[in-house]
């Protein structure tokens, strides 16, 4: 068949018919996805709250669904192994990559890292904002983060803090806690928050970060206190807890978050697909309760909103580690 294009206005009605085709054919391909196994890849190890809730995601997504959808942990480099398998994986829905706030630190921490955070993952939604706490062991002597300091300024060895991760949100409290106090502490990294709350309640730590999710069977069985919340308002779950701003210990004005990618080049309609249900989903109100109860405040933003907020936390946190003296690595 040819066309004779007669007109510029025949060249713009056949341009946007082709559009719309392929406008159809996309969501032709969504209504029948999926059809085999949906992975989320969580860059951190089992047990921490990110990985919890991404259980209770893919466990509701599968019935939903019809189809398997499974958690697949891939901790190391920071949160690096995990998402750069994701970035290099076919963009076709059928793997995920549901991370936490590392993601827009990784390019402020390193020169050379192996995918483009911007152009090599697309934002489907912000499922959360975190509260994370400051802990330290019930039988310690620091009944307040007063305690903690005063000891810290007289210790001949320095006291410890945990993290997940080498430039994480939580090695970067520590640092502004530290430089807000001007003590010293040594930073000791950890693949996931689960593995340093248990090094903590096991003594290898002086303190930890964690989220409340997390930390919470600990402190009801008795096992760690909580110092301070890195929050600007008190937590709804552990009211007696300050917050880092009472304490005088400025904490960054940047929340942590957990939220769901897939690789770039990922047809829009599944990407809507998978929003709009991971919304359905926990929208729910027994889904809700689990959240908070667990230090975590529902946002479940469309994927433009979290694109904004990505390219946002990017700049801030590009400026905010050189305050804490946190130098960009190879």
């Amino acid at each position: 068949m040819i066309f004779l294009y007669n007109t510029e206005q025949q060249r713009q009605s056949l341009k946007w018919l082709a559009a719309f085709l392929m406008l159809i054919c996309t969501f032709a391909h969504a209504q029948n996805w999926p059809t085999k196994t949906v992975k989320f890849i969580m860059p951190s190890a089992a047990a921490s709250s990110p990985d919890r809730l991404t259980r209770m995601i893919a466990e509701q997504l599968s019935k939903k669904w019809g189809q398997s959808v499974i958690v697949e942990n891939k901790p190391g480099a920071t949160s690096m192994l995990g998402t750069d398998y994701v970035a290099k994986s076919a963009p076709d829905g059928y793997t995920l990559l549901s991370t936490f706030t590392s993601f827009v630190q990784i390019p402020a921490l390193f020169k050379k890292i192996t995918y483009n955070t911007e152009r090599d993952l697309i934002p489907i939604t912000q499922l959360v904002d975190v509260e994370t706490i400051f802990l330290v062991r019930a039988e310690s002597p620091f009944q307040t983060m007063d305690d903690f300091v005063n000891a810290a300024k007289v210790a001949k060895v320095p006291l410890s803090f945990g993290s997940f991760g080498s430039g994480s949100s939580f090695h970067i409290y520590g640092e502004k806690l530290a430089k807000a106090k001007n003590i010293t502490l040594t930073h000791v990294p950890y693949k996931g928050e689960a593995l340093s709350t248990l090094d903590l309640v096991g003594g290898q730590l002086d303190s930890s970060f964690a989220s409340i999710g997390t930390a919470m069977p600990h402190i009801k069985s008795g096992k760690l206190r909580a110092l301070g919340i890195v929050m600007p308002h008190r937590s709804k779950i552990l009211p007696e807890v300050p917050t880092f701003l009472e304490l005088n210990a400025k904490p960054p004005d940047i929340s942590g978050w957990f939220g769901v990618f897939a690789p770039a080049g990922t047809p829009n309609a599944i990407l809507i697909k998978v929003y709009l249900d991971i919304k359905e989903v926990l929208e729910r109100p027994e889904s809700v309760k689990i959240m908070r109860e667990q230090g975590m405040e529902p946002i479940l933003s469309p994927p433009e909103v979290f694109a904004a907020k990505i390219h946002e936390d990017l700049i801030r946190w590009k400026t905010l580690l050189p305050e804490v003296n946190i130098q960009p690595g190879d």
